[in-house]
């Protein structure tokens, strides 16, 4: 049986109704059909043009929207968008009024000014992420041979020579672990859509002028972070145990490394991983607003070896992260502030303020809740990065989804959670 979609578009008082049938070269004739308006609306330079321009990127918008919704057995379509600094090809994410988030094929993403836009096709082609051999050959484009490339289907890895190999057994085993402790509970994950990419450099000039393209200045004692745009890791190995602070630059779509004490590459590795593979398989949101807590606590809690093992059936206490444990303890004895739990989960807590407090309470609220409420604790984390990824995510929603999944207020939470540990 066939299907009928229509889309509803506002202009001024009047409402336009298009019929999109479910075959396909009917939907390319009414992109065709408003191509051409669009060429020849914006050619006269006037506001009527530029209404026109709005009212056809809508449409062409929504059709993708419908496409990708209506035709599940089908690929999306990929999508060509021009703005005056840059050619963008790839699929639609999600959008509001003024922007536009569209994934690349490499699983960049780029978010878009509406206004900016100069021109908009819906291609003959479908949208398909590049494979691991084509990722290998962009990145050998970028990199030139002075790196070495490795990969799997899942992972590549571009450093130094010689040094390839390592890293990757790291990032993959890393893949593979966290995929099973989830597993093994019965929980279902996403596999990733691309390839994920980590750029190890030998050099500290390279590695700072790399992060300067991704909007990283703050760079002293920094050895690794990931960016959620370029969907890379990218780390500095200078082969020795470093000190690493969490630089205040301001850029929010990069999570740097851990923050404040002395650890090796590998640990820096585990981290940013952690954060990349979460960001692929569905338990965060590379568009949307993931609280800060969630996504710093649960790369603290698969720091450890034995967090990433799929068995529970060791005590608890062989599991903690030992730094974080012995700074939340503190912490906890010394200046935390009752019903400190609602700030955390309401307003990134100590973030902004204390940062290696903020570290601690989130390691030891995802630990609590891993440990103790499993399931309910991943739904939380799907639930989250499910929402509509353009809508602000306002301290009253993070309260009320957080008490809803877990089926208790925060106050009551948070008696829990101190006895928790002081059990422990």
């Amino acid at each position: 049986m066939k299907s009928a979609c229509f889309l509803v578009v506002f202009r001024k008082h009047e409402a336009e109704i298009i019929e999109i049938s479910s075959e396909m070269n009917l939907i390319y004739q009414a992109h065709d059909q408003y191509q051409a308006r669009f060429s020849y609306s914006t050619s006269r330079g006037d506001r009527a043009g530029d209404g026109e321009m709005q009212l056809f990127i809508w449409k062409l918008l929504l059709v993708s929207s419908v496409f990708s919704i209506s035709f599940v057995e089908a690929a999306e379509p990929l999508l060509e968008i021009k703005t005056a600094q840059k050619t963008v090809f790839g699929k639609k994410l999600a959008h509001d009024e003024k922007a536009c988030w569209v994934i690349e094929r490499n699983g960049g993403l780029e978010q878009i000014s509406i206004a900016s836009v100069t021109g908009f096709r819906l291609t003959n082609q479908v949208f398909r992420p590049f494979s691991a051999a084509e990722l290998r050959t962009d990145l050998r484009r970028e990199f030139g041979n002075d790196f070495e490339i490795k990969g799997t289907s899942r992972y590549l890895v571009a450093s130094a020579e010689g040094r390839a190999g390592q890293y990757l057994e790291v990032f993959d085993s890393l893949y593979r672990e966290f995929r099973q402790y989830f597993s093994v509970r019965g929980i279902e994950i996403d596999n990733p859509e691309f390839p994920m990419v980590a750029i190890v450099f030998p050099e500290h000039l390279q590695f700072v002028k790399y992060a300067a393209q991704d909007g990283l200045t703050q760079t002293e004692g920094l050895t690794g972070y990931y960016d959620r745009r370029t969907n890379r890791v990218a780390l500095f190995d200078d082969g020795q145990v470093v000190t690493k602070k969490l630089p205040v630059s301001g850029v929010t779509d990069l999570i740097a490394a851990k923050a404040g004490e002395s650890t090796s590459l590998q640990n820096t590795m585990i981290h940013e991983a952690t954060h990349q593979v979460a960001y692929n398989v569905g338990l965060h949101s590379r568009t949307g607003q993931t609280p800060r807590w969630i996504v710093e606590g649960l790369a603290t809690v698969f720091e450890h070896p034995d967090m990433r093992g799929a068995s529970q059936t060791s005590p608890a206490m062989r599991r903690v992260n030992r730094e974080r444990y012995l700074w939340f303890g503190n912490y906890v004895k010394s200046r935390r502030e009752p019903g400190s739990l609602v700030d955390l989960v309401a307003n990134e807590g100590n973030f902004s303020r204390n940062v290696l407090d903020a570290y601690s309470e989130a390691w030891a609220l995802t630990f609590f809740l891993m440990e103790t409420r499993g399931v309910q604790y991943t739904k939380y984390l799907q639930k989250i990065a499910s929402r509509e990824p353009m809508r602000r995510y306002s301290a009253l929603e993070r309260i009320n989804d957080f008490e809803a999944s877990f089926d208790c207020d925060l106050e009551e939470m948070e008696r829990d959670f101190l006895r928790y540990f002081e059990k422990l």
